[in-house]
């Protein structure tokens, strides 16, 4: 790939990620974060204590937290060392039968590609929308990460009761996961950058 294509491709990324958190709602079971910039704190199910801070996969569910504080994606990790997304369907697909993802679930997966590459024993869950269009939302969810380089092997569906959401699971097998630090994650893009301003007559 070229720079040019790779920085298109990286402020597209940026664009999606900048709409989805202008998309700001209070979704049932979250926390707002309490400063800007701060993750997204999803309370545990009753009964369903957090993921460990030592689990594999705690530094990948601390930048996805980031990547998503603030936006309707709620972000969480499990006690069993999963990261849980939950994309709204109103942000996942346009009702109710298109099967194309949308851009805000779009900029999700393309995360989650970036996740499962650093991760290489990791696999992904998903649980499409219930429905007659159920299969073809899958289908069209691993074409999208066969783009981004993520074997369809890698991606699992999930059944799903739910018709008003997408449901995602980043999964650690036993023993197959690299623990990462903090330290070796890229910063999370918080907004699009302002374009640069033209060079004045003076300095030229």
């Amino acid at each position: 790939m070229t720079p040019g294509r790779l920085l298109s491709r990286l402020g597209l990324c940026l664009l999606l990620l900048s709409a989805l958190q202008a998309c700001r709602t209070t979704q049932p079971g979250t926390t707002p974060s309490p400063t800007p910039g701060a993750p997204e704190v999803v309370e545990p199910s009753p009964g369903k204590p957090a993921m460990p801070p030592d689990a594999p996969l705690a530094a990948e569910a601390r930048w996805l937290g980031e990547l998503f504080a603030g936006t309707p994606v709620q972000v969480s990790g499990e006690r069993d060392g999963s990261v849980r997304l939950v994309v709204p369907m109103k942000y996942a697909f346009d009702a109710p039968a298109a099967t194309a993802p949308k851009p805000p679930l779009q900029a999700v997966l393309d995360k989650l590609s970036q996740s499962l590459k650093r991760q290489s024993a990791a696999r992904l869950q998903v649980a499409p929308p219930s429905g007659k269009a159920s299969a073809e939302r899958m289908a069209a969810i691993r074409t999208h990460l066969a783009g981004r380089g993520v074997p369809s092997w890698r991606v699992a569906a999930a059944a799903s009761a739910e018709e008003d959401q997408v449901l995602l699971r980043l999964v650690a097998p036993a023993g197959g996961l690299r623990k990462l630090d903090d330290a070796t994650l890229p910063p999370a893009p918080r907004a699009v950058p302002p374009p640069a301003a033209p060079a004045s007559s003076a300095s030229r």
